[in-house]
C-alpha cells in the first residue's frame, strides 16, 4: 500500500508591512478627527446664529412690470 499524500493547505496570509502601515495611517487620521473635530477650548463661538427671514414671493400677482411687483411686495 502507498501511503496517501496528504495535500497541505496553504499558510494563512499574515499582514504585510503595507497592510500594516495602511491600518496605522488609517488610525491615525481618525485620532487627527477626533482631536479637531471641534474647536479649542479658548476660541469664542457664537452663542446664537443670525436668522433672515426672507418673504416668499406672492403665489398670485396681477402685476405685469418688475416696478409693480417690487411696490407689491414692499406693501
Amino acid at each position: 500500500m502507498t501511503a496517501a499524500v496528504s495535500r497541505r493547505r496553504k499558510p494563512a496570509k499574515t499582514d504585510t508591512e503595507r497592510a500594516e502601515a495602511i491600518r496605522a495611517s488609517a488610525a491615525h487620521l481618525a485620532d487627527l478627527r477626533r482631536a479637531h473635530g471641534a474647536a479649542p477650548p479658548d476660541v469664542p463661538l457664537p452663542s446664537l446664529a443670525t436668522v433672515r427671514l426672507v418673504c416668499p414671493v406672492p403665489d398670485a400677482s396681477w402685476c405685469t412690470s418688475p416696478a409693480q411687483l417690487c411696490a407689491e411686495l414692499a406693501e
